[in-house]
Parts: C-alpha cells; sequence; structure tokens
C-alpha cells in the first residue's frame, strides 16, 4: 500500500511539472508575442491595427478618404517606408502575416508623429534579418539595433530593433520611448481581452482617452477646459473595426468605461432611445452633445447616486431645499413630472453655446416655473436662483449657472445671454434648421437611429472655433482641400449594451447628387 501511495504522489508530482513547464512556456511565448503591443500602446491614445499582408495594401490603396485624414507628408511618409520595407520580398519574410500598429503620439514642437511597431517572427533568425537590412542601400547602420532608412534628402527615418521588435518614425524620441515597455498597462491589456473577439477584419483603431489630454495638447492652442475639459479625467477605452467605403470613414465597435465615477456611466445598462430634440437645432450649429435614458425619474436616481459619490449631492440638495423654502416652488415635482427622456448642449459657429431639455407638458412647465424665474421678455424669462439645471441634470449644465431661458414646443432653452435665446427663437420660427440641410441627414442616415450619447461636430460651422482654439499648423490640415475640408461630418455615437456601449466613429463627406444632362439643360 505505501509503494502505491509512493508511485501515487510521484505521478501526481510528474504530471504537475510537465503541466507547469507547458504553460510557463506558453506564458513565455505570450510575452513575447506582446512586446510589439507594450511598445505600440506606451503613452499612446490612438493605435490603429492591421496585418502585413498584401491584400490590407492593395485595399487602401484605393480609399483616398484615409489618405486625405492622413495628409499629404504622412501618406507619403507610409507609401515610401512600404516601399523601401514591405515590398521587400527579403525583409518582408520576416515581418509577414504580423500585426502592424501605427500609434499616434505627441512629439516635440507641438506635433504629433507616428510610431510604427512590428514584431518580428518568433521562429525568424534575428542575425539574418540584421544581415538583411545592412545589405539594403537605402537603410543606413548608426549603431547597435538603431538604423536610418533613406526616404529622401529632407527626412530622416529611424529603424529601432528591441527584442524582437521593429519600431519605426521620423521621430528618434518615440523610437527611444517604444524601448520602455510597461509591465502593467491597462491600455494593452484592454486590447488583449478584444482581439480575440475580432474575426476577419480589415482593420482596427483602438483608443486610450486617458492619454488624450497629451495628444490634446499638442493640438489645442491654451488649456484644456469647456468642452474638452472632460478628457481630463476620462478612464475609458474603446476598440472600433473599420468598415471599408468609397463614400464614408465609419468605424464601429464598443467604448468602455472603467471609472465608476464617469458622468457617462449614468447611461448604461438603459436602452438606446429614438431621438428628436437634435431636430430643433439651428442650421448654424457647430456642434452638439447629446443625451438620452429611458425614464426621466429612474435616471435621477442614478444622477443622485452619482453625486454623492461625488461629493456634489448636500450642495444640489441645499439648491433644491433653498427655492422650495424661499419661492414655495417643489422642483422635484415639476421636473419629475415633466421631463422626457433627452437633453442637449449645443454650441453656434458663433460660438454661442446652448442647452435644451426635452419635455412632456411645456406650456404646464412654464407657468410652474414662474415664481422661480423672472421676465426679460414676453417669451424669455431668467431663472432667479443658481444652479437649478446642474442640480436635476449634472455636468453638462454646469455652464449653466444661472440662464436665461424660453420654452417653445415642449422643448425647454437655455443660454447664458438673452441674445442667444432670442437667437435661436428666430431661427427655429424661421424653420433656418439643421436638420433641413443636406449634409446633416446624408450623415445620420449612416448611423443608428437610436442612440443614449452622441456627439456630432459640423467641420464647416466650426471652422471659426478652430481658428481660434487649434494650433496653426492642424487647422491648416483641417481646412485644406487635400486635407479634412471636404469632409462635413464627424460622429461618436454611443448605444448602451449592458456595461459597454456599442459605437459608431463616423466621419462623412456629402457628395452632392449628379444631375442628368437632360434635366440640366432644360
Amino acid at each position: 500500500m505505501k509503494k502505491i501511495v509512493i508511485l501515487t504522489g510521484a505521478l501526481f508530482l510528474g504530471v504537475a511539472f510537465m503541466a507547469y513547464l507547458y504553460f510557463s512556456k506558453l506564458g513565455t511565448d505570450n510575452d513575447a508575442k506582446d512586446l510589439a503591443l507594450q511598445s505600440a500602446t506606451n503613452n499612446a491614445a490612438l493605435v490603429f491595427s492591421f496585418q502585413n499582408d498584401k491584400g490590407f495594401y492593395d485595399i487602401i490603396e484605393g480609399q483616398q478618404l484615409i489618405q486625405q485624414v492622413l495628409g499629404k507628408d504622412k501618406m507619403s511618409l507610409l507609401k515610401q517606408l512600404k516601399a523601401s520595407i514591405i515590398d521587400d520580398n527579403l525583409i518582408n519574410r520576416y515581418l509577414k502575416d504580423q500585426q502592424v500598429y501605427i500609434s499616434v503620439l505627441p512629439d516635440s514642437n507641438k506635433s504629433l508623429n507616428f510610431l510604427i511597431t512590428l514584431q518580428i517572427q518568433s521562429d525568424s533568425d534575428i542575425k539574418k534579418f540584421y544581415e538583411q537590412l545592412k545589405l539594403k542601400k537605402v537603410i543606413t547602420e548608426n549603431s547597435k539595433a538603431l538604423y536610418t532608412v533613406k526616404i529622401n534628402d529632407s527626412l530622416p527615418v529611424y529603424l529601432g530593433i528591441h527584442n524582437q521588435v521593429l519600431t519605426v518614425s521620423t521621430s528618434l524620441k518615440l523610437i527611444n520611448d517604444a524601448n520602455v515597455r510597461l509591465t502593467e498597462n491597462p491600455f494593452t491589456e484592454y486590447i488583449k481581452e478584444n482581439n480575440h473577439q475580432i474575426k476577419n477584419v480589415l482593420a482596427n483603431i483602438y483608443i486610450n482617452f486617458n492619454q488624450a489630454p497629451l495628444l490634446l495638447k499638442n493640438i489645442v492652442a491654451g488649456n484644456l477646459n469647456g468642452e474638452i475639459a472632460l478628457f481630463n479625467q476620462q478612464n475609458s477605452f474603446a476598440v472600433l473595426n473599420y468598415n471599408f467605403s468609397k463614400e464614408k470613414i465609419l468605424f464601429s465597435g464598443s467604448t468602455e468605461l472603467k471609472d465608476q465615477h464617469n458622468y457617462l456611466k449614468l447611461f448604461e445598462n438603459t436602452a438606446a432611445q429614438n431621438t428628436s430634440i437634435q431636430n430643433i437645432l439651428p442650421d448654424n450649429t457647430a456642434n452638439y452633445a447629446l443625451y438620452a435614458y429611458d425614464d426621466y425619474s429612474k435616471w435621477l436616481k442614478k444622477l443622485n447616486n452619482w453625486q454623492e459619490q461625488t461629493k456634489i449631492l448636500s450642495k444640489t440638495s441645499a439648491v433644491i431645499k433653498r427655492i422650495k423654502n424661499d419661492y414655495r416652488t417643489d422642483l422635484d415635482l415639476i421636473f419629475t413630472t415633466y421631463t422626457k427622456n433627452q437633453f442637449i448642449l449645443f454650441q453656434l459657429s458663433t460660438s454661442e453655446k446652448l442647452g435644451a431639455i426635452s419635455l412632456s407638458d411645456g406650456e404646464k412647465t412654464k407657468q410652474l416655473l414662474l415664481d422661480v424665474s423672472a421676465d426679460y421678455s414676453e417669451d424669455i424669462k431668467l431663472f432667479k436662483s443658481a444652479d437649478i439645471l446642474y442640480s436635476y441634470f449634472g455636468e453638462p449644465f454646469k455652464k449653466f449657472a444661472r440662464p436665461y431661458y424660453a420654452i417653445v414646443d415642449n422643448n425647454l432653452i437655455v443660454a447664458n445671454n438673452a441674445s442667444t435665446v432670442q437667437s435661436f427663437l428666430n431661427d427655429y420660427k424661421n424653420n433656418r434648421l439643421l436638420i433641413q440641410t443636406p449634409q446633416y441627414l446624408d450623415a445620420v442616415n449612416q448611423i443608428s437611429t437610436t442612440s443614449n450619447v452622441s456627439y456630432y461636430i459640423n467641420t464647416k460651422n466650426s471652422a471659426d472655433i478652430f481658428r481660434h482654439n487649434v494650433q496653426l499648423n492642424f487647422y491648416k490640415h483641417l481646412r485644406a482641400d487635400s486635407g479634412l475640408k471636404s469632409f462635413d461630418t464627424f460622429c461618436y455615437q454611443m448605444s448602451a449594451d449592458k456595461n459597454k456601449f456599442i459605437t459608431n466613429l463616423l466621419l462623412n463627406k456629402y457628395l452632392q447628387p449628379e444631375i442628368p444632362d437632360s434635366l440640366s439643360n432644360r
């Protein structure tokens, strides 16, 4: 019996040891495969990913829209790198079918730059790869594991090799930074978690909102405030798949919020809604942020929990209590009874900012708010107390502390200036609306009719806003015919799917329908 116990124990230990060797080797192999991803995600806010195969390059060369987004200089660089490295069969055999990562990173002199990262095939002899590089006439060895690729006389392109990873950039700083790989990087882990779900996809884009401030500081002139201040504390990630089209640039996938205190968490686990409040916007709307939920009373409870977590509930409760004492008005009863399922913040081409809240009965709400309002004109009122809308709708209305407002066709319209509200009323009454423009209609027809959160930018109406808020070199690209000028719409649309948001990212160009010669000659 004792021998049997000893033999059984030895067999068990032997199996355990073999299992340990197998899984530790598997773990090492997986770590090696992740080296390129670790380099690509270090400090990156955007990572574009695709497989290094001929089919991808054939398709993407016919996508003129992508080339416009990147710009002439960046596109020329990528084409010349492809010709120097990928089209060379002796070099490309070490990189064939590997995942290519193009990271967009902040560089010196208020600029952005590319870092291209590839994993050298694990079964390849790295010494032979070095030898092939040395034989190339357009590649010069600077030092061990660092080369210069001769693209043209004025632009040096650096090529680094570190632990089976090839990195390429016009910035030596980015090459050196890529060698510092973080063993714990939430962005890397997020990409690894989502990669197994992606099958037969041409290309992906990964977004790390945590790194957005570093990126935006090189784009935005001044501090990150106003509408983009939220990027200072946006602990979120997105994975989006590229949908090939010659008419538009469309990515679809999901956005995940990691921070439990994120305001957008209030819209999780809520059915996506058909929205209509955007239909009241003037035709000179530059941008908007739209929010929708299924039931205001339920959503208000979530807002109150969020306010408690972020330690502002005592402030907002004091506002509501003070109004009840001073004006004998129960705002809880008014808003829970007459608020519908959507609200919107928008900015005009003139830089004026407004907000709107959908109501079930505008006339009744107007009557009930009289005691907490002062008259400015027959149509426009002014809240007597501050932070009413902030207390009932949260962060988006923080900028409207004590706004002027009007109620028209079951919508509460607010702005910090009476003239802004009057301007809106004039446009609305004269039917000068964004929904009437063919560019807007064309864009919204490309994406879902339901959502919980939508961000929209009209590039033409935003031209002056960009000019005052964006660094000159980026503004030139935005307004260049060969750049982004011909794109009229940007939209980032999110629809709740349990603890994630199904996401569409659209960059659209409206194409004027051609009129047949037989009709145009009449």
